[in-house]
């Protein structure tokens, strides 16, 4: 009997200070709840669940030290290990205006990417509060589609 993966359900982030998170993905990004947060002074039971649209996210409070390695956007120069998560959007600079401020961006400059299929990118990475590295990323994958 074969494996039968349907989709991804869900991601964690571990981290010391879950209402900043929380504040950050809901407040900053403006992404919604999939399960309402409520603050607590219970460790165990500081969590909160983000939708993502098509995966949700859960934050968890972890009590232990250390930070997140601040990832490069350099594939080959960062080590192993989950690099980022990317959200789509219908038109990067848009989307950079309204993060412009609000966001600790990677670095200053639109990324495209192309490929020989036709699909390409534009894209820019910037870092949550912990210092995990996201992108707001601009498909453009309709002509790769339909020439297949």
């Amino acid at each position: 009997m074969a494996l039968q993966l349907k989709r991804m359900d869900n991601m964690d982030i571990l981290t010391n200070d879950v209402p900043r998170l929380v504040d950050f993905y809901h407040g900053t990004l403006g992404l919604p709840f999939f399960l309402p947060y409520e603050a607590s002074d219970l460790p165990e039971e500081q969590w909160a669940g983000i939708d993502f649209g098509n995966v949700v996210l859960y934050i968890f409070h972890t009590t232990a030290a250390g930070s997140v390695f601040r990832r490069s956007s350099v594939n080959l120069e960062d080590p192993v290990g989950l690099d980022s998560f990317a959200f789509e959007v219908a038109d990067l600079d848009e989307a950079i205006a309204a993060l412009d401020g609000k966001v600790d961006w990677v670095h200053d400059d639109v990324t495209p990417w192309h490929h020989p299929s036709g699909v390409w990118y534009r894209y820019r990475p910037f870092y949550d509060p912990d210092g995990n590295m996201i992108y707001v990323t601009e498909p453009h994958t309709a002509r790769a589609l339909r020439d297949a």
